[in-house]
């Protein structure tokens, strides 16, 4: 098949009822809108919708956000993310011309994902004593930041997944030129990606975001040795504060969504049939 013969609009098979419509309630437009696979004609689309003159503006918060993750001290990277994520909230311009009110704040999806959960990473490695420093933080920071947007459905490789490439890379120093090291951010970084996979769904930046930084803490455990503290399951459960203002948020099929907490209880409350 050449590319002149790809469909420019595909199916919404295998996305969601409930998505689909809860896509349109926030956004203004249907799902399809946006699916388009060609990657600049992508771009340009979703910069026409929010008002903006070129691709990249988010760019622009990068600094700022970087300042913020190396100024904070939380040692579970869990509670870290969440934290800088509310942080960088209140700095970031929303959309300058948006055409539906959720563009009025920070977007739940983005590539600025990249750079911080690997950040996030290094960073919660140095606040637990273990031997990281700044420099460490922004060097992880800024390879994160070079892994394009959408690169999941583009590329095939979740951006903030690589993320745990990246951290595993810079922990044990690899570089293109060694070999054991270089094998080993492979293959979490892969391993990553089959667990992402797994998940289904649109993209979600947020979910990816806690599924690489649990991912990551047991290979820092496994590979490394250093230990780092994270919620318990119970407390992992239904923890997203995000999901509401996310468009293609999977719902009940997310375990950090809190509707799946509320059904958890729901169900424990239900007595046996004739019980």
């Amino acid at each position: 098949m050449c590319m002149g013969d790809v469909r420019r609009n595909p199916s919404t098979a295998g996305i969601h009822k409930l998505t689909l419509a809860r896509f349109k309630t926030l956004m203004g437009v249907d799902i399809s809108y946006f699916q388009i696979p060609w990657y600049r004609e992508y771009r340009a689309t979703k910069v026409g919708f929010r008002g903006s003159k070129k691709p990249g503006r988010w760019r622009n918060h990068l600094p700022k956000v970087l300042e913020v993750i190396l100024s904070r001290r939380e040692k579970d990277p869990v509670v870290l993310f969440e934290n800088v994520m509310k942080e960088i909230e209140r700095f970031w311009h929303p959309a300058p011309n948006p055409k539906a009110p959720i563009l009025r704040k920070m977007p739940m999806n983005g590539p600025w994902h990249h750079a911080i959960v690997p950040a996030v990473l290094i960073a919660a490695l140095r606040n637990n004593g273990y031997p990281f420093t700044d420099e460490h933080i922004s060097e992880a920071f800024h390879r994160g930041s070079m892994i394009p947007e959408g690169s999941c459905g583009f590329l095939g490789a979740c951006g903030t997944a690589i993320g745990i490439g990246v951290a595993v890379s810079i922990v044990s120093g690899a570089t293109p030129y060694h070999g054991e090291e270089r094998s080993l951010a492979l293959k979490h970084t892969g391993e990553m990606m089959v667990e992402l996979a797994k998940e289904g769904g649109p993209r979600c930046s947020k979910l990816s975001s806690y599924l690489t930084i649990l991912h990551a803490v047991r290979v820092f455990k496994e590979e490394f040795g250093y230990e780092l503290p994270v919620p318990s399951p119970e407390e992992l459960q239904g923890r997203c504060p995000f999901w509401t203002r996310n468009p293609t948020c999977h719902l009940v099929k997310c375990r950090f969504n809190p509707l799946t907490r509320r059904m958890a209880r729901e169900k424990g409350e239900q007595k046996p049939a004739g019980g």
